[in-house]
């Protein structure tokens, strides 16, 4: 064992010995130089090895901080029967304990750890310098998980430039497709991470490392993927070979989709999908399949999104397009270049014709690239909108995927409803409309067969409170009557499940949620056989019964919100009323004391200060009324449907108008004062008047607009959609 690896009790011993000749060799340094050159040589070596011992100390150290925790155990597994791990100390002890080969595996690991050093800094230079003395160490397991020197640096994403120079150090290909204990090779380690570069070295010096699965069955594609690293899975999909075994059939495959979909790669997996349409019928490891996977991602559909009113302007007119497949295009080509047949039988077109339609068909391509082209400059100027057109493209390959995959399912010999149902019923919890359309159109049959839990789909669609699902009750007739019919293990009919209370992260304020929840139940009621309605369940409930007893408690919260807003905005009016009423008898420039007629009667500021004085009292008052009119209701279910909403609406409204009128006349009655002396000031005060107005409708505004859609808006049941085709 050299002096790198002599154990610290000898490096001590031999420290102590050159202690005792130093004070020998200093008693009689001035007999001799000789001595004297023997005693600074000692020296010299006593700090070379107390260097080296202090640096096999910190080797050691950090080694031990590497072996914590269970590597160790699985690196030597009789050691867990030999050690109680309870602390740091005992960790540290673990060698000990793991007899001679532990030992010795400890030694060589602490050995190796300049390498690892200069590895993960990227120092380039250190490690020439080790493996020009120790050529060996190029392919030596040099951590305790067994990872070379190359798949160090390549996990650590460092420079290309290390990555390079270290298999130009190796000759042979075996050595870049050495495996760990797990069957990871430096390429998928380079894909756990993301390092493309690495990677595209990698497949340079060995081009079979893509097709290289580890233990568990996984290429370096699969890394990626399932480590969200997408540059590189992109570059791997494009090396990895359908080579047998291939890496895109069967569980592997469906492995890689699930993988693909679970990071949002959803544009990788629609093209590995038109390459391998038959992945669509294959499920992973946990048995699930591609379509399985898919219904869980509400939020990758646009019926999971959440966009602001500015937003979905944006989101419609913001052009979108994503690759079609082959057939796609060559129809698409055909159209463009060359005419089909019904129109060349349209013998009586001219040529003119014919030539005038070529020109406005080249003006229209002109036009959409201008279109597109105005968007990428825009998108590029402002994030947000990037963000759009990514949500927008993500939303198109989405739907995408499930009707390539839908139509897979269909024109196979698979259990159409056996394969659909389990992702449906998904879809159908997740409130994914679009995903539910495409497989009623694919399989028209599918609500006749409940799920596990004896729920079908518009039970479902009223339990989870999705109104478009629901909403395709009205384009089914004797179908959807079927599944209505439905009743649960407790006898609950759909009306019942419409009692139910399902709490709303998207609803604001529990007065509005109980109106949405009236607005649930009144509209099931509709859909529901007259008998239904006085129906009761296992618990001796009619539906009526369930939906008092689930909502007395949102009840009492709508009340005491209610209170709470109306209080709040009645002490507004109150103050508004006082003030204004106030000064309709203290106008601006005072009154004339024999006849009591004010002295600037004839100036039209004066006259906007009279008209916005009364508006700001009128409107004050209203609102006034409005608000006490709540606070002195009797607050039942029936109220919060239109009594309430509307009193709050109108109560908002006006005090709005009193609060921008009060400004105005107090803007007009400074401006008659000091219109005289201070001419500019009219500009700096209507400025000024704007604030509270501003403040007031970007806090309470949102809140108005939404009571008002969801007591006068468009019916959230969407009753006139044609979505169902089948």
């Amino acid at each position: 064992m050299d002096s790198g690896q002599a154990p610290n009790v000898e490096l001590r011993a031999d420290t102590g010995s050159l202690g005792s000749q130093e004070k020998g060799s200093e008693i009689t340094e001035s007999s001799s130089s000789g001595k004297v050159m023997k005693l600074s040589e000692k020296r010299s070596n006593e700090n070379r090895e107390n260097k080296e011992a202090k640096e096999v100390k910190e080797n050691k150290k950090e080694l031990k901080e590497q072996l914590r925790g269970d590597i160790l155990f699985r690196r030597f597994p009789d050691l867990r029967k030999q050690a109680n791990v309870g602390g740091t100390e005992q960790e540290a002890n673990l060698i000990i304990l793991g007899g001679p080969e532990a030992k010795k595996r400890f030694e060589e690991l602490t050995s190796y750890l300049p390498l690892y050093r200069a590895a993960i800094k990227g120092d380039w230079e250190s490690a020439r310098r080790i493996l020009e003395k120790k050529p060996d160490l190029l392919t030596a397991e040099i951590t305790v998980t067994s990872e070379t020197v190359l798949q160090v640096a390549v996990s650590r994403d460092q420079a290309a430039f290390f990555v390079e120079k270290l298999l130009d150090l190796m000759p042979n290909e075996s050595d870049v497709a050495q495996a760990t204990s797990n069957g990871n090779t430096a390429l998928g380690y380079a894909a756990r991470v993301g390092n493309t570069k690495a990677a595209m070295l990698l497949v340079k010096k060995n081009p079979k490392l893509p097709q290289i699965r580890n233990s568990f069955g996984s290429t370096p594609l699969h890394l990626a993927a399932k480590y969200g690293q997408k540059e590189t899975a992109l570059y791997l999909l494009s090396v990895t070979s359908d080579e047998a075994p291939s890496p895109f059939t069967g569980e592997i495959g469906a492995r890689l989709l699930s993988h693909l979909i679970i990071a949002d790669f959803y544009g990788i997996a629609l093209a590995i999908l038109k390459r391998y349409p038959k992945l669509a019928l294959e499920r992973d490891g946990d048995r699930q399949s591609p379509l399985d996977r898919l219904a869980d991602r509400p939020l990758a559909f646009a019926s999971g999104s959440h966009l602001g009113y500015w937003q979905r302007i944006i989101y419609h007119c913001i052009p979108v397009e994503i690759d079609d497949d082959i057939s796609q295009k060559s129809k698409a080509g055909g159209d463009v270049e060359n005419p089909t047949d019904s129109s060349q039988k349209c013998s009586g077109k001219s040529t003119r014709h014919r030539f005038l339609q070529q020109i406005t068909a080249a003006f229209g391509t002109l036009r959409r690239k201008a279109h597109v082209t105005l968007w990428i400059t825009i998108k590029q100027l402002v994030p947000t909108i990037n963000q759009i057109h990514d949500a927008k493209l993500m939303h198109k390959q989405t739907l995408k995927l499930v009707k390539c995959m839908t139509a897979e399912v269909a024109s196979s010999e698979e259990n159409t409803v056996a394969f659909l149902r389990a992702p449906f019923y998904t879809a159908t919890k997740m409130g994914i409309h679009e995903f539910v359309v495409e497989i009623i159109n694919t399989c028209p049959f599918i609500i006749r067969f409940p799920d596990d839990n004896n729920y079908t789909l518009f039970q479902l669609a009223v339990l989870h409170r999705h109104e478009k699902i629901f909403s395709l009750i009205h384009q089914m007739t004797e179908r959807a009557q079927f599944a209505a019919d439905f009743k649960d293990r407790f006898k609950n009919n759909l009306l019942h499940l419409a009692g139910k209370l399902r709490p709303s992260s998207r609803i604001s304020g529990a007065a509005l949620q109980m109106q949405r929840e009236l607005q649930w139940f009144k509209e099931v009621e509709k859909c529901v056989q007259p008998s239904e309605k006085e129906k009761k369940n296992s618990f001796n409930q009619t539906p009526a019964m369930v939906f008092t007893k689930e909502h007395a408690g949102l009840v009492k919260q709508g009340e005491e919100w209610m209170k709470t807003t109306a209080t709040s905005c009645t002490l507004v009016a109150s103050l508004i009323a006082t003030v204004v009423f106030a000064a309709a008898f203290t106008v601006p420039g005072g009154n004339d004391s024999d006849h009591g007629i004010p002295f600037f009667l004839n100036k039209s500021s004066f006259l906007v200060f009279a008209i916005a004085d009364a508006i700001a009292l009128f409107s004050s008052s209203t609102s006034l009324l409005m608000f006490l009119g709540i606070l002195t209701s009797r607050y039942s279910e029936e109220d919060f449907f239109k009594s309430l909403p509307r009193k709050l609406i109108i109560g908002l409204i006006t005090l709005f108008i009193s609060i921008a009128s009060m400004m105005v006349a107090f803007s007009a009655s400074l401006y008659i004062v000091l219109v005289n002396r201070l001419k500019w000031v009219a500009i700096p005060i209507a400025l000024l008047a704007c604030l509270p107005v501003t403040l007031f409708a970007c806090l309470q505004f949102p809140l108005l607009v939404e009571i008002f859609l969801s007591t006068y808006g468009r019916n959230i049941f969407h009753r006139k959609s044609m979505d169902i085709v089948a």
